[in-house]
């Protein structure tokens, strides 16, 4: 029953998610709710929602931003980002992986997608979590922000954070190189 609800909100999910790139404000507005409520009945914490949709936001909001320097403000775009993101998150912890994976099997056609879904889930995982310990390294060092060097020290984090994701795409090329192409 578990799997079968779960595949149920995933679909629901992702179709939700499609429908806020054909909708009008008001409906994508309500799409975007609808995406935190799922978060919030799958028993995320506020906190790590917000944070994980806080580069999201900085996109609509900078998005916007440009937008009203050009002279030209439409609120689509922005919530359609914010609500297609939180859609296909939520989707993507509603899918039931261990039903997924139990029954796969390496000579179907799905295989190929499912692997690269749970190679995505992953990498998304341990970026996350490189990202975690390198602001928390910087929170330690330094206490306040707009002191002398605050910015500066965030703007190295960020570079060390970009730096550290593309070291680990690196070898995960190479480590795919040197197993040669599936046939």
């Amino acid at each position: 029953m578990r799997t079968a609800a779960g595949w149920l909100a995933f679909l629901a999910l992702l179709t939700a998610g499609a429908a806020a790139l054909r909708c009008g404000p008001l409906a994508i507005t309500a799409i975007a709710g609808l995406g935190i409520a799922a978060h919030a009945a799958m028993g995320v914490r506020a906190r790590t929602a917000l944070l994980s949709a806080g580069p999201v936001l900085f996109f609509a909001a900078m998005l916007m931003a440009l937008q009203w320097m050009s002279g030209a403000v439409d609120i689509r775009l922005p919530l359609r980002s914010v609500s297609v993101f939180l859609c296909s998150t939520a989707a993507f912890r509603a899918l039931p992986w261990p039903a997924l994976i139990a029954g796969l099997d390496a000579r179907s056609r799905w295989y190929v997608p499912v692997m690269f879904l749970l190679f995505v889930r992953h990498f998304a995982a341990v970026l996350t979590g490189e990202v975690r310990r390198a602001y928390h390294a910087r929170s330690l060092c330094v206490t306040v922000n707009f002191r002398r060097g605050g910015f500066r020290s965030l703007v190295w984090v960020t570079a060390a954070v970009f730096r550290r994701a593309a070291d680990r795409a690196e070898r995960f090329y190479a480590a795919q190189s040197l197993y040669g192409e599936p046939q």
